[in-house]
């Protein structure tokens, strides 16, 4: 049995240390100072921590191995509350491999992207793989498999049973985001249910909130559900933080929280129950502007003081996963941290997981690698499709019809419109500038023909874009300015397995291939970023930009029947608030 014999004895003094960091600036989580200091570490432990006072440290500490690390900054590993590995587009091995990069030492992941595509297989098979890299990936069991019944069709289908027997595997650490918050506000059986399976299992059941405040945010949290990553203003941060809430602060690839939460932050100084999380950073994203070093970066730059903002992303969500003994520098805990250049920039130059040096001068210098193989199975089923099959169909046969229509905005959130538009020979011919036909065809085996509305503010001038990463039932979204680009766009992603395609007058212009449930790829982040970063210059080029968003991910959250206000699925347009369907063509007008 492993003791600590001598990780106390080195912390006496009567042993050597494994390894001493020598004269770094040492960010202390729990006081919120910076200050020069010495760190011991013992086998996979900090031992002990010598300030230094009047330029020498408090006492002396002798190591087997010592690193410089004058002029650079110790910082806690950082713990991701809240990622979908999907999202990055890569293998929980490949994704591993970039966290540690960038300083990030624990996640808590929810795999109901894939969780949707492929049910409990998709769900083992990311923990399986997520196990025994040197990342600690811990699991949140999907409670959105679809995330709302009814409105969208998913492939598989969790109730509180099914989640019941997951959440014995091992890694699992809750139940994921609530995210038919309506459903736990109203207690409807099935989330009720999965709610009480969380409580009785005395695991965590995570939130999703946007927009919701009053007796129905006190009713959320009554039912037992208590974290949030959607809040969308200070207002609304603040009032969640004083009702007990844990907030994430959270940037992602589609929306960006650090601003607002700085606000809030100016009023509620001193609140305790706030940590971060990035939950959907697509590949190039990562690549370029980090992961959760850059949600740090980014509320440093909005106000919050550094060593604030460091404890949020590190020392705070240990506490909120009871993760007793990682987040901070300190004695006895777990040495994962990072040594940062700049907290300006952070930068992450070397990381050390367990005591061990895992990247040196930003390098990954060890090989990960997972024992269990990435999934094999085309899980592209759709129904025969033809160029019809992307027209709006009216029984009006000639004449004007009323559409009600979903319009994207800069915040990413989606408002309904209307728009008179001309039948001809009963289907529509033309829209308007700044309208596109969207179609969603379930992928899942429903052999049922497209649903097609009117969309506004894609910006999409030509062609057809196709992706099957569509939140959250991952159904394939296909948005386009002409039914023939549109299908061709749709073949080509049925053929590959799943992914991003963009076709102009019959001519493929990007395709990024994801044949693991049309989510994911098998090769590293540093492969799959410039394939992204050319598909975004190509849909930049057919029109496509819409508000902060990068355009590989402009359509991933039209589907997403959970954020308001209108969304589009495969059984029609959703009215979210309501949780009831909007008809396409409008009889009341």
């Amino acid at each position: 049995m492993h003791t600590r014999k001598h990780i106390v004895a080195a912390a006496r003094g009567d042993e050597r240390m494994d390894t001493v960091i020598r004269k770094t600036q040492l960010v202390n989580v729990f006081t919120a100072e910076i200050y020069t200091a010495d760190i011991g570490i013992k086998e996979d432990r900090f031992s002990a921590i010598a300030r230094y006072e009047n330029g020498k440290p408090l006492f002396n500490m002798e190591g087997d191995a010592e690193v410089d690390g004058t002029g650079k900054y110790a910082v806690p590993g950082f713990i991701d509350c809240h990622v979908h590995i999907e999202s990055t587009m890569v293998t929980p091995d490949m994704f591993a491999r970039a966290l540690l990069q960038r300083g990030t030492t624990t996640a808590i992941i929810d795999p109901h992207e894939i969780g949707n595509v492929m049910g409990a297989e998709g769900v083992e098979y990311m923990i399986n793989a997520s196990r025994n890299l040197p990342v600690q990936i811990l699991t949140t069991i999907p409670s959105s498999v679809p995330a709302v019944p009814g409105m969208e069709t998913a492939g598989a289908s969790f109730g509180p049973d099914d989640i019941d027997s997951l959440l014995d595997m091992p890694g699992v650490v809750g139940i994921a985001e609530l995210m038919d918050y309506i459903g736990v506000i109203k207690q409807s059986d099935r989330m009720a249910g999965i709610v009480q399976k969380g409580l009785n299992k005395g695991v965590l059941n995570e939130g999703h909130l946007p927009r919701v405040t009053g007796r129905d945010l006190h009713a959320y949290l009554a039912a037992g559900v208590n974290s949030d990553h959607e809040s969308r203003t200070p207002d609304e941060i603040i009032e969640k933080l004083r009702a007990g809430m844990l907030i994430y602060i959270r940037e992602s690839s589609v929306s960006q929280f650090a601003d607002i939460a700085a606000k809030a932050w100016e009023v509620v100084p001193h609140a305790s129950n706030i940590a971060m999380c990035t939950d959907d950073v697509e590949p190039n994203d990562m690549q370029n502007n980090g992961q959760m070093n850059r949600v740090i970066q980014r509320c440093i730059e909005e106000g919050i003081p550094a060593p604030l903002a460091i404890r949020y992303a590190s020392l705070n969500g240990a506490i909120r996963y009871s993760l007793s003994d990682r987040g901070a520098i300190a004695p006895g805990y777990i040495a994962d941290f990072s040594l940062v250049n700049s907290l300006e920039t952070m930068q992450i130059d070397d990381v050390f997981i367990q005591g061990d040096l895992m990247v040196k001068e930003g390098e990954v210098v060890v090989d990960i690698e997972s024992s269990i193989p990435p999934l094999d199975k085309n899980t592209m089923r759709l129904p025969e499709l033809t160029e019809e099959d992307f027209q709006i169909h009216s029984s009006v046969k000639d004449g004007m019809v009323t559409v009600n229509t979903m319009e994207m905005t800069d915040i990413g959130t989606t408002q309904k419109g209307t728009l008179e538009l001309k039948v001809t020979e009963g289907h529509i011919e033309t829209l308007p500038n700044d309208y596109v036909l969207v179609s969603v065809t379930g992928r899942h085996g429903q052999n049922r023909k497209p649903f097609v509305g009117v969309l506004r503010n894609a910006g999409l001038k030509k062609g057809a874009y196709a992706t099957t990463v569509a939140h959250d039932s991952h159904n394939l979204v296909v948005a386009g300015t002409n039914a023939r680009d549109m299908l061709l766009a749709a073949k080509r992603l049925e053929q590959s397995g799943g992914g991003l395609c963009l076709v102009e007058d019959g001519d493929v212009k990007a395709q990024i291939n994801l044949p693991i449930a049309g989510l994911m790829a098998a090769e590293p982040i540093e492969e799959l970023a410039p394939k992204i970063e050319r598909f975004n210059e190509a849909a930049k080029s057919m029109g496509v930009q819409v508000g902060r968003r990068s355009p590989s991910m402009a359509l991933s959250s039209l589907t997403l029947s959970v954020i308001p206000e209108i969304r589009i699925t495969d059984l029609g347009l959703v009215d979210v608030t309501k949780q009831a369907f909007i008809p396409l063509i409008d009889s009341s007008y």
